[in-house]
C-alpha cells in the first residue's frame, strides 16, 4: 500500500472518530447531533483542509478540522484540542429558552 492511500485511510478513520465524540459530547449536554457531513478538502496544505457541519433538527453548526487533526487522532493533545473545540461548537446548538427580560 503506497502512502497516499494509507493516509486516505488515516483520514477517513480519523474523521470516523470526531464524528463519533461529536455524537457523545452531543448527548452529553442533551443534542440529538443527527447530522454528521464532511467535506474532506483537497488542499492538504491548506492549514483547514477539512470541513465538518454539525447538524440537529433545527441548528447547523460549521468546523473546520487540519489534516493533522483527522491523520493524528490517537494523539492525546491533539484529541484533546479536537474535543475542546467540539464541545465549543456544539454548545451553539444547544437550544436555550430566552428568560423574560421583565418579571410581574
Amino acid at each position: 500500500m503506497n502512502e497516499d492511500s494509507s493516509k486516505t485511510i488515516d483520514r477517513a478513520a480519523g474523521a470516523t472518530v470526531i464524528s463519533e465524540i461529536a455524537t457523545v459530547i452531543g448527548s452529553e449536554h442533551g443534542v440529538d447531533v443527527s447530522g454528521r457531513v464532511w467535506d474532506m478538502g483537497e488542499d492538504f496544505g491548506h492549514e483547514y483542509a477539512h470541513r465538518l457541519d454539525l447538524s440537529t433538527a433545527t441548528n447547523t453548526v460549521r468546523l473546520y478540522f487540519s489534516d493533522l487533526d483527522l491523520t493524528a487522532s490517537g494523539n492525546k493533545a491533539r484529541k484533546s484540542r479536537v474535543e475542546d473545540r467540539l464541545r465549543r461548537a456544539i454548545a451553539q446548538l444547544v437550544v436555550r429558552t430566552p428568560s423574560p427580560m421583565y418579571t410581574y
